[in-house]
């Protein structure tokens, strides 16, 4: 029994001990975190480019010059065809013959026969049209002189009384003088169908795909290929509404159009008009520039179009880095930072183009937090506008 009691007064010693030392490390951490609190605090204060004194910052400036600057935005656009014509004949009939030019990628001028169908058929439906013609004017003419006879006839009876329409035969007249213009009609019909036989370009155009072939049996109103109008090319491209509405871009304005393809070979072509309605997906506004007739580019050729805007005056050109904000460049005037707003008319990769402003001892180009605003600097370096010192 007094074994088992000394047994349990170690133990309950052991667990003092334990506790005693958890409480120490507890301390020991706390008062540790507090240190290294302090010294992150004193290096902080006393960290590169100034002192405790706010005194010591050390930045580079740059005395812009004045320039003009033309904003460009460069879009990706794609040659289409304002409609694609489908080949399609407006009688019915064999084909008798192919022109050779009917082939996908040949160019046809105005009045090109493409092909022609057996004209046989409408040759003779001509001659009887123009037969039924010559009947009716025959008949009118047989009418008209006996109505003459008849009322000649009936004055030297009546001559105080006018002659009846009957004896005058006024609806036998009307009734032959509306066959006559019938018969013209069906023969202008017919002269039109034998002209059809003959399939014609209507305008300079661009062969797309053809399946007219000699034997062919075509029906009025088929469609046997298709093709496009050269001076219907155009290309559509998007640009941001932002971008459309910086640059003032209008209908009537000239830009500079280049194949992805061969980059050196561009050329001027105009905008013919500027898109109502955003994408949905894209949320890009198209714009459609229209190109010459004699361009060799195809539909589905992906082109760059590089879009000018005018031309301002009196623009500085910062590097990017310049900017403290989107809007706000650090300036250092009577030895301190200031922030200074500006009015930027355009950006590219490298570079900043805004308005004329107060420029004073030059403008930062250092890296400089955005809570430094009035703190004293040291100009370590004046740099040039291109970056040398």
């Amino acid at each position: 029994m007094k074994r088992v009691v000394e047994a349990f007064h170690v133990a309950k010693g052991s667990e003092k001990a334990v506790g005693l030392v958890q409480v120490v490390l507890v301390i020991a951490v706390v008062v540790g975190t507090i240190s290294i609190t302090k010294l992150l605090r004193i290096a902080g204060d006393s960290g590169p480019g100034f002192s405790a004194e706010q005194s010591g910052l050390v930045v580079d400036v740059i005395a812009p010059h004045e320039t003009s600057h033309r904003p460009t935005v460069q879009v990706t656009g794609e040659v289409t065809a304002r409609a694609s014509v489908a080949i399609s004949p407006q009688v019915a009939g064999r084909v008798v013959r192919v022109s050779d030019r009917l082939e996908p990628g040949a160019l046809l001028s105005a009045g090109d026969i493409l092909f022609e169908i057996d004209a046989r058929d409408f040759e003779l439906a001509l001659e009887r049209a123009e037969a039924d013609v010559a009947s009716a004017k025959a008949d009118l003419l047989q009418t008209e002189a006996s109505a003459e006879n008849f009322t000649k006839d009936w004055y030297r009876v009546f001559p105080d009384k006018p002659a009846p329409t009957l004896v005058a035969k006024e609806p036998q007249v009307q009734a032959l003088r509306a066959r006559l213009k019938a018969a013209e009609a069906n023969a202008a019909q017919a002269r039109l169908n034998l002209e059809r036989a003959r399939y014609r370009a209507v305008f300079p155009a661009r062969v797309v795909a053809s399946s007219i072939e000699r034997g062919q049996l075509v029906n009025a109103g088929g469609q046997y290929g298709s093709l496009y109008a050269t001076d219907s090319l155009r290309v559509t491209a998007g640009i941001d509404p932002k971008d459309l509405a910086r640059l003032g871009l209008e209908a009537g304005d000239a830009v500079r159009i280049a194949s992805e393809t061969n980059p050196t070979d561009s050329f001027m072509a105009t905008v013919a008009q500027i898109g109502s309605v955003l994408d949905s997906r894209t949320r890009l506004q198209d714009i459609v520039v229209g190109l010459p007739e004699e361009t060799k580019l195809v539909p589905g050729t992906f082109v760059t179009v590089s879009l000018n805007g005018p031309e301002y005056a009196g623009i500085y050109r910062l590097p990017i880095r310049a900017l403290a904000t989107s809007n706000t460049v650090w300036t250092v005037k009577a030895g301190k930072l200031e922030s200074t707003p500006v009015d930027i008319v355009d950006t590219d990769h490298d570079h900043v183009y805004v308005r004329r402003f107060e420029v004073a001892e030059g403008v930062v180009v250092t890296e400089v937090p955005t809570s430094f605003t009035s703190r004293p600097v040291t100009i370590r370096a004046r740099l040039e506008a291109g970056g040398k010192s």
